[in-house]
């Protein structure tokens, strides 16, 4: 097995598929998960994926001069959550950025549990803090945090109540959020 950050080329084994399942940049043969591409060993702890990250990733290089990204909350642990981003400011990319964001990381308030800010399945704009894999990210900027939510209870679309609060106007369901204000610009000469 390859060491975390190790450079790999294509037919390295990286895993059995008993300890991880194929990723970005893998592919799995009778058991074993070999590299597809030239790129650094990443073992993803919380998914158990194998992954081998290409060095020309796309937008890596761009996201020095983000000012924000957008993501889709994919799992949350105890302290963290695992965020695919799929778009650098306006531009989407043809294949998503695994990211993450820890809990120190959304406001300066304490939080219980980090499902009171986000929950699986939110999308959220987030400012990257570091420019290599895994990208972690910060929400903590009044611009950053959740735009767009599902009730828990029924799935639809949530809508704001309050500067912390959201709720479904299918069930009346209100959740709490770690919500982006983002000012609308008004038009007009």
């Amino acid at each position: 097995m390859k060491k975390q950050g190790e450079l790999i080329l294509p037919g390295d084994e990286l895993s059995v598929i008993e300890e991880f399942v194929p990723g970005e940049g893998t592919y799995e043969f009778q058991g074993i998960v070999y590299s597809s591409v030239v790129g650094k060993a990443f073992y993803d702890m919380i998914n158990r994926r194998s992954n081998s990250i290409s060095f020309k990733k796309p937008g890596l290089l761009s996201l020095k001069k983000a000012k924000y990204v957008l993501g889709i909350v994919s799992s949350i642990k105890e302290d963290s959550a695992l965020i695919s981003v799929y778009s650098i400011e306006d531009k989407s990319l043809s294949s998503p950025i695994t990211a993450y964001l820890h809990i120190s990381q959304i406001t300066n308030k304490y939080l219980n549990s980090i499902t009171e800010a986000i929950k699986v399945s939110d999308i959220i704009r987030a400012k990257p803090i570091n420019f290599t894999l895994p990208l972690q990210l910060t929400i903590k900027q009044k611009d950053l945090g959740v735009v767009y939510a599902k009730c828990s209870i029924c799935g639809t679309k949530m809508v704001k109540k309050d500067e912390e609060h959201l709720r479904c106007p299918n069930c009346g369901n209100v959740e709490s959020r770690k919500l982006a204000l983002i000012q609308v610009k008004k038009g007009g000469n």
